[in-house]
C-alpha cells in the first residue's frame, strides 16, 4: 500500500538536504514528489560524499522515490511548465535565499494565484528579515549561530565542537515535514492552504532549548550548574569497548551500583535529591563506576548492566549497526540494486503505519532529469519534448 499520504502532490525546488529530506519523509509516507533540478549539475548533495552516476548517500537517501525533471526556469516557457505542475499539486518546497523566489516568479504569490489551496513552504537560513537574512547559509553556520556548537562542551572543556553530522539540515527538515502535514490537516479541515516560513535558525535553537539552554529558560533559578542537562555526559570505557549509560532515577542508580561493584548505601546517595546535595559524593561514586568498569570487557558489562536494569547502549561503529541484532529483529534495512549507483542498503520509512502501510513506490533516487520527457509530456506538451529539448528548456 502507498501509505498514509497516498494522493498528496509535491512540487519540490529546493537543494542541498533541508527541502529534499522534507519532502523525501513525505515521500517515504506516500506522497508523490517532482523534483525540480537545475542544469549541468542539478542538486550538490548529488556529488557529495560517497557517490556514483550523481548518485551519493546523502542524494539516495533524501530523494528515493522522487521524480526528476531539469528546467530552466529563467525561460518563459520552463516557468510556464512549472506553472502546470503547481495548478496539480498540494504542497510547493522551495529554500531559496530571501528575493529569489520573488525573481523568478515563484513566490508564496505568484504559486497561490496558480493554486490557491497551495501549502507554500519557504524555508531559509536565517529568515526573511533581519541583518543576516541574506547571508549564504550552510548546516555548520547554523550550528554556530544557534549555540549548538558551543554546547557540546563538559568539564574542563570550554571549547565549541561541531556536530559531525549535517544535524541543523536535519532538524530543519523533520521541522518543515511536520509543518507541511500540520497544514495538509488544516487544509483538510477548511481552512485552506497556507504560506510556511521556517527558518534553520529558529529549528535549531528551538531544539536546542528543550533540554540545553537551562538558564535561558528558568531566568531567576540557580545557573551554578551547566546549561545542558546532558553536558557531562560521556561513555564509559570497558576494556575492549564503550557503551553509553543512563541512570537518571534511583532504582538504576543503584543497579549500576550493583553492577559495576560499587558501594551505594551511604544515606547521602540514596535518592536524587540526596545526590544533588551531596555532589562531591555522586562524583566520587561515578568515578570509581568507571574505574571498576575498565576492568570489564564490553560483553561482561553488557551482562551485568542488563542483569541489574540499567539502561544502556553499547557503542557501535557506523558499519556494525544494520547488523545490530535488534536492528535486524526490527527489518529497518532492504537492499536494492540502483539502476546506476549500484547496490543500495537503505531504511525504510521508521514509523510503521498499520492501518495505511507505507511502501516505496520506487526505492531508487532518481538520475539527473531521468523523468524530464515523462513529466513534460503529462503537461499536454509531449509533441514538444525535442523542440524544447533544443532550446534548453528542459534536459
Amino acid at each position: 500500500m502507498p501509505g498514509p499520504l497516498d494522493g498528496i502532490r509535491i512540487v519540490d525546488l529546493s537543494v542541498a538536504l533541508t527541502g529534499p529530506l522534507a519532502t523525501g519523509m513525505l515521500v517515504d509516507q506516500g506522497a508523490e514528489c517532482i523534483k525540480i533540478e537545475q542544469a549541468p549539475i542539478g542538486d550538490v548533495i548529488r556529488w557529495l560524499g560517497t557517490s556514483m552516476a550523481g548518485v551519493s548517500a546523502m542524494f539516495q537517501i533524501a530523494n528515493r522515490g522522487k521524480r526528476s525533471i531539469v528546467l530552466d526556469l529563467r525561460q518563459e516557457e520552463g516557468l510556464a511548465i512549472l506553472h502546470d505542475l503547481v495548478a496539480e499539486a498540494d504542497v510547493f518546497v522551495q529554500n531559496f535565499r530571501p528575493g529569489v523566489a520573488e525573481r523568478l516568479g515563484v513566490a508564496f504569490e505568484d504559486i497561490r494565484a496558480l493554486r490557491p489551496d497551495i501549502v507554500y513552504a519557504d524555508l531559509t537560513g536565517f529568515g526573511p528579515d533581519g541583518p543576516y537574512s541574506q547571508r549564504r547559509v550552510y548546516d555548520t553556520v547554523i550550528q554556530g549561530q544557534s549555540g549548538l556548537a558551543a554546547s557540546q562542551t563538559g568539564i574542563h572543556d570550554d571549547q565549541p565542537k561541531l556536530i559531525k553530522q549535517l544535524i541543523c539540515d536535519k532538524v530543519t527538515a523533520y521541522t518543515a515535514c511536520q509543518a507541511i502535514t500540520a497544514a495538509l490537516l488544516a487544509r483538510e479541515r477548511g481552512s485552506g492552504g497556507q504560506h510556511l516560513e521556517l527558518s534553520m535558525l529558529d529549528a535549531c535553537i528551538a531544539f536546542m532549548f528543550v533540554d540545553a539552554a537551562d538558564h535561558e529558560v528558568i531566568l531567576d533559578g540557580d545557573h551554578s550548574g551547566p546549561q545542558a542537562v546532558a553536558a557531562y555526559n560521556t561513555p564509559f570505557a570497558f576494556r575492549d569497548g564503550f557503551a553509553t549509560v543512563a541512570v537518571p532515577d534511583d532504582e538504576e542508580f543503584h543497579g549500576l551500583a550493583r553492577a559495576m561493584g560499587v558501594d551505594s548505601s551511604d544515606p547521602d546517595l540514596a535518592t536524587v535529591r540526596n545526590r544533588v546535595a551531596h555532589p562531591d559524593k555522586t562524583r566520587n561514586f561515578h568515578l570509581q563506576v568507571r574505574e571498576n568498569a575498565r576492568q570489564l570487557t564490553a560483553a561482561e558489562a553488557e551482562v551485568r548492566l542488563e542483569h541489574n536494569g540499567v539502561p544502556f547502549g553499547i557503542v557501535r561503529h557506523v558499519d556494525e549497526v544494520a547488523h545490530d541484532p535488534q536492528v535486524v529483529a526490527n527489518a529497518l534495512f532492504t537492499e536494492f540494486d540502483h539502476p546506476t549507483a549500484g547496490r543500495i542498503r537503505h531504511h525504510r520509512s521508521p514509523t510503521r503505519f498499520h492501518g495505511t502501510p507505507a511502501e516505496f513506490r520506487e526505492p531508487a533516487a532518481p538520475t539527473l532529469g531521468q523523468h524530464s520527457d515523462e513529466v513534460t509530456a503529462e503537461t499536454g506538451r509531449g509533441d514538444q519534448i525535442k523542440r524544447l529539448r533544443s532550446a534548453g528548456v528542459i534536459r
